[in-house]
């Protein structure tokens, strides 16, 4: 089982640890070894992933990852998600993010509903 767990800008990668907006999740195995992360942004009712990084491309894991960032997102009232980050973004758009100019985007609760509910 993996595990996800929220942190801030200090507890991240050294390039985000003087980013004050940066927030993020580090991805555990069940030996408590870090496997992926990632890095988004919150501004009001929108946030931004700009990151997601995991370390054997395990698409399953990067899915985790970015579920518990669009979660952390709603939790905090953000509506609209933006997708930069340039890995995984074939899983981003199974989830139901779409393109819009030049990143993709979508709206938190469609994002985070089962892949039954979109038709």
């Amino acid at each position: 089982m993996l595990t996800f767990k929220p942190k801030t800008n200090k507890e991240l990668p050294e390039k985000y640890k003087n980013d004050d907006r940066a927030l993020g999740y580090i991805g555990y195995d069940e030996s408590g070894k870090e496997c992926g992360l990632s890095v988004f942004y919150l501004d009001g009712y929108t946030m931004e992933i700009i990151e997601v990084s995991v370390f054997d491309k395990d698409p399953e894991t990067q899915e985790g990852l970015i579920r518990s960032s669009l979660n952390y997102g709603a939790n905090r009232n953000a509506y609209i998600a933006y997708y930069s980050a340039d890995e995984a973004v074939e899983v981003a758009k199974m989830l139901g993010f779409e393109k819009n100019g030049d990143r993709l985007s979508g709206e938190i609760p469609f994002l985070l509903a089962g892949h039954c509910c979109k038709h």
